[in-house]
């Protein structure tokens, strides 16, 4: 190429080079000027600075006049905006919320002028909050007004030319001035189909503050209880999380969720539910907690009563009592009896009123514990009032069972502390009172071949009460659940297999001490070798093929050796 042609290439080059950046540069000032009308479409243009706003609710609030339309679409966006001492909203006060929404109501006739206040009263919509503490009774009744008074004139803001992004939204939505304002979109966050949801925030400027998020949550919950037994429990965890973030709706949330798994036919049992409810409303027999309950239906709060019972015989026997290691004779015999148990105290010694181990335990005990006074810290004891008969478990395993008729006076008082001497003022072991019965815990006495056998025998003679032979079960997150169509009784393998998922679960809440550790292993049989005093490590022999026991261990900051086992 000579060099003539070489520079009429670099010419052409450099002309097409030239021309590229002209129209790149004309297609990104396009674009942008489409993006700002999109911009404007969108009703993003009507931002009100809060100041302005906050000067015209004052004159407002002295004139209850608007002057123009600047004035009405100031106050309109003002109307949830507290101002003056008494920080008073226009939309608490009933005479200026008229008289703001007749003012509003002079440009009725002029579509593009009317929705200027109209956004502003839409914003105030979402941004008042009926369920918040803080909120009045007139402004309660003001936003229902509010939302009659939005629906009805929604069709007032479309214009015949043209209309920004917000109208088409609304009209796309008006579901959302209903009663149900959530409703429509319950279903579609439950199955994580959020594009809808996301396209009206954005298009109506709703923030995350809103009312509307939180009863977001609420309408997922409503949609789930709708749902088949199968598919709510399969939800059942999320839903819990759902309520832990949102104390606005927990209550209205939880009694949802309550009131629907009580309807599934031998519910199993479900710990985060469970644990939840106390954590939130309290014990549910206690009557000091009987109006957090009140949401609740009598199935829902008879199911929660009953797993917590069941829990507090777990715990009992596991954390507080001194059984043999791999002995839960005396925790499955009391747990059949747990549909006739009307209440449950414990005793507790003194190294269960005072240790961090059991923190957790103790709070959900609060207001059916007592101090037990005895010299050995390590003594508790647990009092179940069975209709007719009143009856004292003691931790050690040696202590003999103590019965006392109920419908006579009992012989100690659990609202005060008590003691175990025999005999003793306010003990819980009298063997002087004429209506009482004392057994013990051994096999081949009086007849009997088992302990169990004769306890059962004198539970039904002298009180007519009988045991229930139905197993509890436990829904786990991985569990299938089962249709309640095709119901079927638990084996015995199913039935160990629930109990063991109990006694791990009240490992749950234990923080790690020595004493901790060497009930564990006492209580699922495994072997501890401290090698702490040589240097060494200190080491759960045990391989890792129990995942509960697993979880438990690394929860403690064990690690696991192959061929060695936790250390």
């Amino acid at each position: 190429m000579s060099a003539l042609d070489l520079l009429k290439q670099r010419l052409a080059d450099a002309t097409l080079q030239s021309a590229a950046r002209t129209w790149a540069a004309n297609r990104s000032i396009d674009e942008h000027i489409q993006a700002l009308h999109s911009h404007l479409k969108d009703g993003a243009s009507e931002h009100v600075p809060k100041d302005l706003q906050e000067e015209a609710v004052k004159r407002f609030w002295t004139s209850k006049q608007l002057q123009n339309l600047r004035e009405a679409r100031l106050v309109s966006f003002g109307i949830t905006l507290p101002v003056g001492p008494q920080r008073v909203r226009v939309i608490e006060d009933q005479e200026r919320f008229s008289a703001l929404l007749n003012g509003v109501d002079e440009y009725l006739l002029t579509p593009k002028r009317y929705r200027r206040c109209y956004q502003g009263l839409l914003a105030g919509y979402f941004t008042y909050d009926t369920l918040r503490s803080d909120s009045s009774a007139a402004g309660k009744e003001n936003w229902n007004e509010l939302r009659k008074y939005l629906s009805n004139r929604a069709h007032k803001v479309v214009d015949v030319s043209t209309n920004p992004g917000w109208v088409d939204v609304l009209h796309e939505h008006q579901s959302l001035l209903s009663e149900d304002p959530c409703g429509r979109y319950g279903a579609l966050l439950l199955d994580d189909k959020k594009c809808e949801i996301d396209g009206l925030r954005e298009g109506l400027s709703i923030s995350d503050t809103s009312w509307f998020t939180h009863r977001l949550f609420l309408a997922q919950i409503v949609a789930a209880t709708k749902r088949d037994d199968v598919e709510f429990q399969s939800v059942l965890y999320r839903l819990l999380g759902l309520l832990t973030d949102n104390e606005i709706v927990r209550d209205e949330g939880l009694a949802l969720v309550l009131n629907r798994y009580a309807d599934i036919q031998s519910a199993p049992l479900a710990i985060p539910l469970r644990d939840s409810a106390v954590n939130w409303w309290g014990n549910p027999w206690l009557p000091s907690n009987s109006m957090r309950w009140g949401r609740a239906s009598v199935p829902a709060r008879a199911l929660v009563t009953e797993w917590l019972k069941l829990e507090f015989i777990e715990a009992f026997f596991t954390l507080l009592a001194d059984e043999r290691i791999g002995d839960t004779r005396r925790p499955d015999f009391w747990k059949r009896y747990v549909h006739a148990i009307e209440s449950i105290h414990f005793a507790l010694g003194a190294h269960a009123q005072s240790s961090r181990d059991f923190v957790e335990l103790r709070k959900k005990m609060e207001g059916v514990s007592v101090p037990l006074l005895d010299p050995i810290r390590s003594n508790n004891a647990f009092i179940m009032q069975m209709g007719q008969v009143a009856i004292v478990e003691f931790g050690g395993h040696s202590n003999a069972c103590y019965g006392y008729d109920a419908r006579r006076t009992l012989p100690f008082d659990v609202t005060k502390p008590v003691v175990m001497p025999v005999n003793a003022n306010n003990s819980l072991k009298h063997d002087n009172h004429i209506h009482m019965f004392k057994l013990s815990h051994k096999n081949g006495i009086l007849g009997w071949a088992t302990w169990e056998e004769m306890f059962e025998a004198t539970l039904k003679k002298n009180f007519n009460i009988v045991p229930k032979a139905r197993a509890v079960q436990t829904l786990t997150r991985t569990s299938q659940a089962r249709p309640v169509s095709q119901p079927a009784a638990p084996t015995p393998a199913h039935a160990a297999g629930d109990d063991r998922t109990q006694q791990l679960a009240a490992w749950n809440n234990m923080q790690y001490t020595g004493w901790a550790l060497r009930k564990f292993a006492e209580r699922f049989g495994l072997a501890i070798e401290d090698l702490s005093g040589r240097n060494g490590n200190l080491w759960v022999r045990t391989d890792e093929s129990d995942a509960g026991v697993n979880a438990i261990l690394r929860r403690w900051d064990f690690r696991y050796k192959p061929g060695k086992g936790w250390w």
